[in-house]
């Protein structure tokens, strides 16, 4: 069944229902007009991704409503039908705007033909501004710091980006490897190519190398087509590898086949094929130990250690942290929101175990919680202070008192607000209600 929607318009009658009466056989949604009027009330309510257009209509004719109907909807593909006499019109109405034009009297046949070209045409510009929405959200990204060790690790970026040697970016979890890994393809003479990122943990070892390489139709169970894989999507762009020390042994064979030739099988294929990628590898482990413990092959370490990006964490460059904070709070678009000075000495000195990431969680949770314009510190929920508490118990606390004593803290900063308490401790409501009825926790009276 076709899903396009069509629109026709024909001033001869006979003709016009004879045509919708072919074209919803064929499965197609049709709706008709006899002429430009009826048509435009019709593009004001409906949608239509196809319109057909006789040029020579009462009134207001077919160019007209042409030109009408791109102000209108401008994604609709239009055809024109057109007598001998009317040829030269209809090939001005290409310029204008229009898909094709048939001359009448025509064949349904090639009407037809003419109506799938068209809705292919719109589907392929319709994926076109698709990717190039993508790519520009890819390619809006910002590397917040400025102080010497950061500074440090961004110059090399700039340095390395055009070279086409492959690159590994360690640091821990948090700390911004994909950004990094999409400023050397962004700042780059590959910027207008694909950036395809591989999460090696992300998937099973079968799966992931049929994501990466593809397979061919009757691979494995379940391959009812050919398949083209995550390098071929990368070809003259950049591979980017996240948690490569997750990668599973045999899958790191080919992987190293790979880099040294450029060359590959889909699963299942025994032809070879062949693209030009520049890959980027990060990880959070420490690589030289994961080749010590044979967990990694060391070939494919020295392979990709080509040139290596030590991104620093969050505690080792803490003279970024109200530049972040400023970036979050911009970008979080939190109007006329800051942070106490006691806030800010907080966090300038807490130790970020998640680096950037849980910083970026912390200042979204202190506008969710503050209850004015000012960003306070018990507004953080920062752990230390949930330890201090629990320090001032006589003896170390279980679990169940650790989480007691962390939810009455949440409900007591939200006043109680179960909704908002739910949506920061990332339990539903219901859940709540419970752990309130475990824990017989009562709201204080003030």
């Amino acid at each position: 069944m076709n899903s396009a929607r069509l629109l026709i318009v024909d001033d001869e009658k006979d003709l016009l229902e004879l045509l919708v009466k072919r074209l919803i056989r064929k499965g197609y949604e049709v709706k008709c007009a006899e002429t430009a009027e009826d048509a435009l009330l019709l593009l004001k309510k409906h949608m239509f991704d196809i319109a057909i257009y006789d040029i020579r209509l009462p009134k207001m004719d077919g160019i007209e409503l042409l030109k009408k109907t791109k102000i209108i909807q401008p994604e609709t593909e239009i055809l024109m039908l057109t007598g001998h006499g009317t040829i030269e019109t209809a090939i001005e109405a290409m310029k204008i705007g229009a898909f094709d034009y048939l001359t009448k009297p025509y064949n349904l046949s090639e009407l037809e033909i003419t109506i799938q070209k068209a809705e292919e045409s719109r589907k392929l510009k319709h994926k076109n501004d698709s990717m190039k929405e993508i790519i520009k959200q890819h390619n809006e990204f910002q590397i917040i710091g400025e102080s010497p060790i950061f500074t440090e690790v961004l110059e090399l970026t700039r340095r390395i980006a055009d070279s086409n040697v492959p690159v590994l970016i360690e640091g821990e979890s948090g700390t911004g490897k994909e950004l990094f890994a999409k400023a050397l393809h962004y700042w780059s003479c590959r910027a207008d190519e694909p950036f395809v990122a591989v999460n090696s943990a992300a998937m099973p070892e079968q799966l992931l190398e049929s994501e990466l390489f593809g397979h061919v139709k009757g691979a494995f169970t379940g391959a009812n087509y050919n398949k083209k894989g995550l390098v071929e999507a990368a070809d003259g762009g950049t591979l980017f590898l996240d948690e490569l020390g997750e990668m599973p042994i045999l899958l790191q064979v080919k992987l190293l086949r790979f880099l040294e030739s450029g060359e590959f099988r889909r699963v299942g294929d025994v032809r070879e094929r062949k693209v030009m990628v520049r890959v980027v590898a990060a990880t959070n482990r420490n690589m030289e130990d994961e080749v010590a413990k044979g967990n990694f092959r060391e070939d494919l370490f020295y392979r990709l250690n080509v040139v290596k990006l030590t991104i620093p964490p969050l505690r080792d460059r803490k003279e970024d942290i109200p530049l972040l904070i400023n970036y979050f709070i911009n970008k979080g678009k939190i109007e006329g929101k800051r942070l106490s000075p006691e806030a800010l000495f907080e966090l300038q000195n807490y130790d970020f175990q998640g680096n950037v990431r849980e910083l970026q969680h912390i200042i979204e949770r202190g506008n969710l919680l503050s209850r004015s314009d000012q960003i306070e510190a018990a507004d953080l929920l920062l752990p230390t202070r949930k330890f201090a508490q629990i320090e001032k118990l006589e003896s170390l606390c279980s679990l169940e008192e650790l989480e007691k004593i962390h939810i009455e803290g949440v409900l007591n900063n939200v006043k109680w607000n179960k909704t908002k308490a739910a949506e920061v401790l990332g339990i539903s409501v219901r859940n709540l209600y419970r752990k309130i009825d475990q824990y017989k926790l009562v709201e204080e009276c003030h």
